[in-house]
């Protein structure tokens, strides 16, 4: 046991090692660090995404993002390895979702394609909707608009919500609550549905529903 903790001592050390000399664009660090960390961060990402394709392109994003932000590792928090792979599971995430966005795009234009000119009049009107909630996101806050937008339009869980933004649960709990109520307050009771309609059904995709986090 006490071999051990020894070896991942040692490893801890030389990964924050190599992570400093990273700082300083030491091609043969990030290299280092890539043989010693690409398996496992392709494994990571093959379960998150289920496509090796999107798997090997998260390995490139992880290791493009540690030669460009380095400097960003706190070695104060933790070891590199748990840093490096939560790095590697926001990306895996963050491109699924992209690849939902594109797909869900294409539906889209597919569908507006087949529209019959009956639908154009119900089309006009939901980006009517859709424009005057956004003139109404762009009137929060910078920290409330950042949550919200976050939780409807990214997609994130609360938690991923304040994992992404590097505060408590109960902060972005609440910085989603009160922008929702300021929404509300902006948009007034005749156009209230634009938030239960709109910012809502957005929020619906992702699990996370206006409802839902007035009452968390």
């Amino acid at each position: 046991m006490r071999d051990s903790d020894d070896d991942a001592a040692r490893r801890k050390a030389e990964d924050a090692a190599l992570l400093a000399r990273i700082v300083d664009h030491d091609e043969r660090a990030v290299e280092a660090l890539h043989a010693r960390y690409a398996g496992p961060v392709y494994a990571l990402a093959y379960q998150v995404t289920g496509a090796e394709r999107f798997a090997q392109d998260v390995v490139q994003e992880v290791f493009v993002a540690i030669w460009r932000d380095a400097s960003r590792f706190d070695p104060t928090k933790g070891a590199v390895a748990p840093w490096l792979f939560s790095l590697a599971r926001h990306k895996a995430i963050d491109l699924v979702r992209r690849e939902a966005n594109v797909r869900k795009r294409t539906a889209d234009v597919d569908l507006e394609l087949e529209e019959a000119e009956d639908d154009v009049h119900d089309e006009a009107w939901a980006r009517i909707r859709r424009e005057r909630l956004m003139e109404a996101i762009d009137k929060l806050t910078p920290l409330q608009r950042e949550a919200v937008e976050l939780a409807f339009f990214s997609g994130l869980t609360h938690v991923e919500v304040a994992e992404r933004l590097s505060i408590p649960l109960g902060t972005a709990k609440t910085r989603i609550r009160s922008a929702l109520l300021r929404l509300r307050d902006l948009l007034g009771d005749s156009v209230g549905d634009l938030v239960d309609g709109g910012a809502e059904s957005e929020a619906d995709a992702a699990g996370v529903t206006a409802s839902g986090a007035m009452r968390d």
